[in-house]
């Protein structure tokens, strides 16, 4: 049976209020033009005002529009306080909030004889604990309306090793598993919880992490190009796949892990 939920395929979120962590991160800015493009009432949260202000003047210049569907919150996903104030921001502006997009994210470098103690507890509070207070307190306006979606960033390296990843990619893993047990207990309530998994992506981030380790962009790009199609992961992919799970395209889709990883994972 076709969905009945499609709508106009360029405005899939229309008017819905979509909340994005880690608003001014090198992917998540082209998932915030992604959202606004497709007419959400658009949420940026991150820690420095200044950056998520550049990406909110980013997508209006490029959108050559200034109407008010752009809320730039400050945002700290490890502090509970922080969470709850940024969620009454919205709900004071917009009454509610039909979308989590969580994809705050930090990472060291290390193998598990390198990383502190403190670094793994850093890690963790960010990429898992951090997804799962967002979640805690917009649960129970989802639940309210009897409807929402919620889309974790996991990545490729929750699903396989790599060398001196180690904290990263056990927080990845442990996104995975999150959304799964978020699917189970929020279904119900008609709230939906996918995570999506790419590769490495071409962004400046991760050419700066191979620098850091001694590796060239021609070199790095042999390390996380798709093993099937031969190229680098786009962060315009990423910010589709987001959009397709925020959206009512795929409204049987649940605790479901979408990987984009250009074949990298099947051989």
């Amino acid at each position: 049976m076709m969905c009945s939920n499609m709508g106009n395929w360029n405005t899939l979120l229309a008017d819905k209020v979509v909340f994005l962590t880690g608003a001014a991160g090198s992917v998540a800015r082209y998932i915030a033009r992604a959202c606004y493009v497709h007419g959400a009432r658009l949420v940026l949260g991150d820690l420095n005002i200044d950056d998520i202000n550049k990406v909110k003047d980013e997508i209006l210049e490029n959108e050559n529009n200034k109407d008010d569907r752009i809320l730039v919150v400050k945002l700290d996903v490890t502090n509970e306080t922080s969470i709850q104030q940024a969620i009454q921001t919205t709900l004071d502006k917009w009454k509610t909030i039909h979308v989590l997009l969580n994809t705050a994210a930090t990472y060291v470098l290390g193998n598990v004889e390198q990383v502190s103690a403190d670094n793994w507890s850093h890690v963790f509070d960010v990429n898992v604990r951090g997804y799962a207070l967002m979640a805690k307190y917009i649960a129970p306006i989802l639940k309210k309306q009897n409807s929402g979606s919620i889309v974790n960033m996991a990545s490729v390296s929750g699903l396989v090793a790599s060398p001196d990843w180690v904290p990263y990619s056990a927080t990845k893993g442990a996104i995975i598993q999150l959304t799964r047990n978020l699917a189970l207990d929020l279904g119900s309530f008609n709230i939906r919880v996918n995570s999506v998994s790419p590769s490495g992506i071409n962004t400046p981030t991760t050419y700066a992490i191979g620098e850091s380790v001694g590796m060239n962009k021609n070199q790095l790009d042999e390390v996380i190009k798709g093993k099937c199609l031969q190229r680098v992961c786009q962060p315009e992919e990423v910010a589709n796949l987001f959009i397709f799970l925020a959206s009512d395209l795929c409204p049987f889709m649940t605790g479901t892990n979408l990987v984009l990883d250009g074949g990298s994972t099947i051989v």
